[in-house]
């Protein structure tokens, strides 16, 4: 035990041993693996994604009764003692047989809530080292007799998500309550990601997997390249900016779409996230990635550790009134989260073989995640009229948090349950994509769109003006093609580019559905359509606004007189073709 100052006040350190059998290590869940990267690529930044809770104990109890609860939790469930460490190149899970917790306590003050408050956002401060520390801090606050009145809980998000870290929390309400000494009663030993690993690494899961990724590829043959093929704009510092909404609003009027439509609650914030998404971007095709739990089975509910995987949803937008909207992305987004448990390496090349066949580079940076509960909320009356929404909406709360310096999301859309009857709706956007009135715009419009589709039919094409949302403007230099939005201005750089500078334009003609085919033209007749599409390919990567041309014409000379089209049309031709394999 040792004495430190923190947050002003001096603190207590107590020692935690435990002593759980022996050591295991093994490779990452599919779920760490998704998370392994970005918690890499933002260094000490990740400590944006570090999970914490402040709690205030109905009945105070002795620190012996604490560290006891704790103790079985650690050596009944590995994640608690897991080091995350990169071995020959490749991260593992080290799970250790013994060890030692530190356990931070300062006095109350009188205020256990803000007291507790402040130590957990003192111990969420710093990104987690995982390869020293375990992946979960605990701070606890005392009263004047040394009884611990409240807890700081703060866990990493490669070890817990929202629904392992609240089992986590229940589990110790439940054993500082009781009656006994802390020590757990089940019928069965508790689910650990080791096993979960080993499971995912068998033919079963393998299985498992090839079922998931052939949802990723079908849905990617015809899903937009990206969310955001629109004009760049010139951002700050901070570009990512983020906004929370806080509404009882949007419980009710959520809740009482949800039971008229026959869907769920998570589908009808999907659904307008969707007819949103697209009012802005000029898409009837929504492309999404969902943020899922895969909470299946009673043992995959009782597993601490993250569980979380993306999951893709392609549906098509069309002008219907809103309930027909939220009702036609249920079954897409169901398909979705069923398909979701696979390999993130077998996504990562889906994802890649399907864009290079496509022509094309995915950018699937636009979420949305439903964090809360299934049970949160449920009809409690009959449908709120506008008056009620209306009084409801006067006490919802925008907050706009500070920016951020860079986010491996463009856009996000989230919901959790803060409670009092309130969804705590999230939202991230990138300022380069959507300038920044839009964050508020669209947040408060989810509110808006919920509240007015209680009581009124609402059109698709009606969003935009109803919310005030802008559509991104597009100069007359686009043109709509079967991957998306693209510029052949902007094409024909990168084709200049895998040309090593050679003379070159690209033409664009109508294909009979109406969408643009695109023509490259090339001055260098040492090249050939295959090779040059290959080149083009590689450059994509980062891109958007662009796909590689449906045609290459390789010509053995630039025209002689003239630069447009119909003087690339009559130059000598010495190879033509989509350089796509036959």
């Amino acid at each position: 035990m040792s004495d430190t100052t923190t947050g002003g006040a001096v603190a207590t350190r107590l020692d935690l041993p435990f002593a759980a059998g022996e050591a295991a290590s093994g490779p990452l869940t599919w779920a760490q693996s998704v998370m392994w990267g970005p918690l890499r690529w933002f260094g000490k930044e990740a400590n944006q994604f570090n999970i914490g809770r402040t709690l205030v104990l109905a009945t105070p109890v002795p620190p012996d009764r604490l560290l006891a609860a704790l103790r079985t939790l650690i050596e009944d469930h590995q994640t608690l003692r897991t080091h995350y460490v990169e071995s020959a190149g490749q991260p593992r899970q080290q799970v250790a047989a013994a060890g030692t917790y530190e356990v931070t306590v300062v006095d109350d003050g009188g205020d256990p809530a803000r007291v507790g408050a402040d130590l957990t956002q003192e111990l969420t401060e710093a990104a987690f080292d995982h390869d020293t520390e375990w992946p979960l801090r605990v701070g606890g606050v005392v009263d004047a007799v040394g009884r611990v009145t409240g807890l700081a809980l703060v866990g990493s998000h490669l070890a817990f998500d929202g629904w392992s870290f609240g089992t986590l929390v229940d589990l110790l309400l439940d054993r500082l309550d009781g009656n006994g000494d802390g020590t757990p009663t089940r019928e069965s030993p508790a689910p650990q990601p080791l096993e979960q690993a080993a499971y995912q690494s068998s033919e079963a899961g393998r299985q498992q997997s090839e079922r998931g990724l052939r949802h990723w590829a079908q849905g990617l043959a015809t899903a937009p390249a990206s969310m955001f093929d629109v004009p760049r704009a010139p951002t700050g510092d901070h570009p990512i900016e983020r906004h929370l909404l806080d509404s009882a609003a949007v419980t009710a009027a959520a809740v009482t779409l949800a039971a008229r439509t026959r869907t769920s609650f998570s589908t009808v914030l999907l659904g307008l996230t969707t007819v949103i998404l697209t009012a802005y971007n000029g898409h009837d095709t929504c492309v999404l990635k969902l943020i899922t739990g895969n909470r299946l089975d009673r043992r995959s509910r009782d597993l601490i550790a993250l569980n979380t995987l993306d999951a893709l949803l392609t549906c098509t937008v069309s002008d219907v009134d809103l309930l027909t909207a939220i009702r036609q992305v249920h079954r897409p987004a169901f398909d979705a989260y069923r398909r979701a448990q696979c390999d993130p390496a077998g996504v990562h090349r889906v994802v890649t073989e399907t864009g290079r066949r496509r022509g094309v580079s995915f950018d699937l940076s636009a979420y949305f995640n439903n964090g809360h509960r299934g049970n949160d909320w449920a009809p409690t009356g009959p449908a709120p009229g506008p008056a009620q929404l209306a009084d409801l909406r006067r006490a919802s709360e925008y907050t706009r948090l500070d920016p951020l310096t860079r986010s491996d999301m463009t856009f996000m859309v989230a919901a959790s349950n803060p409670g009092d009857g309130r969804c705590r709706l999230g939202l991230l956007v990138d300022t380069a994509y959507l300038p920044a009135p839009a964050g508020e715009t669209i947040v408060r419009g989810i509110e808006t769109l919920l509240c007015d589709a209680v009581t009124e039919e609402i059109r698709v094409s009606e969003v935009a003006a109803r919310i005030g949302l802008t559509p991104a403007r597009r100069g007359a230099d686009w043109v709509r093609t079967d991957t998306g939005w693209v510029r052949p201005d902007d094409v024909a750089d990168l084709v200049r580019r895998a040309a090593d500078g050679a003379t070159a334009t690209v033409v664009t003609d109508r294909d009979p559905t109406g969408g643009a085919h695109l023509t490259a033209y090339v001055a260098d007749p040492s090249l050939s359509p295959g090779t040059l599409h290959r080149r083009v390919l590689d450059l994509l990567p980062g891109q958007t606004g662009v796909a590689a041309p449906t045609e290459y014409v390789i010509c053995a000379a630039a025209p002689r007189t003239g630069s447009g089209p119909a003087a690339w049309r009559d130059a000598p031709v010495a190879a033509r073709g989509s350089g796509r394999p036959a």
